[in-house]
């Protein structure tokens, strides 16, 4: 997945690719190697050459703000981005996850129903906003992974969709 941001009124690219054990991370044309990441509490732990480091976030509409390593920053979502309006979510091509652990608070489909892109998939609480978790494209609710009234898991797959062949 592609995203850009928007930081001290420059744009920078970042895209993120699974690899073994881990992701690759490219952040304006440089790669970075993460591996044995987790996320809780508004916080994702990860190592990167071989060093472990914790990024504190929170997300308020457009804006994500970053505690890395003692600095801050303020990152806004390019305008007409993924995430644009889909609160606190991430989307890996067949499954959608919480980027902040949070409450599941409702589930809106379920399994073997099919979704049209944009679809809202279910709703978590985190840091006081809920959060709507659209499905990325057209397909069919393979699996559901939590429960209502779960505690889910940052970055952990939430819904799972079976993509339809035509996309």
């Amino acid at each position: 997945m592609k995203y850009k941001f928007e930081h001290l009124n420059k744009t920078h690219t970042v895209e993120i690719k699974k690899s073994d054990g881990g992701y690759q991370v490219t952040i304006d044309k440089k790669d970075y190697d993460i591996v044995n990441y987790s996320g809780h509490d508004n916080i994702v732990s990860f190592k990167l050459n071989k060093e472990l480091n914790n990024i504190y976030y929170a997300q308020a509409g457009d804006t994500i703000y970053l505690a890395v390593g003692g600095d801050y920053y303020s990152l806004v979502l390019e305008r007409g981005n993924v995430f644009k309006g889909t609160g606190a979510q991430v989307q890996k091509g067949d499954s959608v996850q919480s980027l902040m652990p949070g409450l599941l608070v409702k589930i809106m489909v379920a399994v073997g129903d099919d979704v049209k892109e944009g679809t809202t998939l279910a709703i978590v609480e985190a840091m006081k906003m809920q959060n709507e978790l659209r499905a990325p494209r057209d397909g069919i609710v393979k699996r559901i992974n939590y429960k209502e009234g779960d505690q889910v898991e940052a970055l952990k797959p939430l819904v799972e969709l079976e993509i339809l062949k035509n996309d």
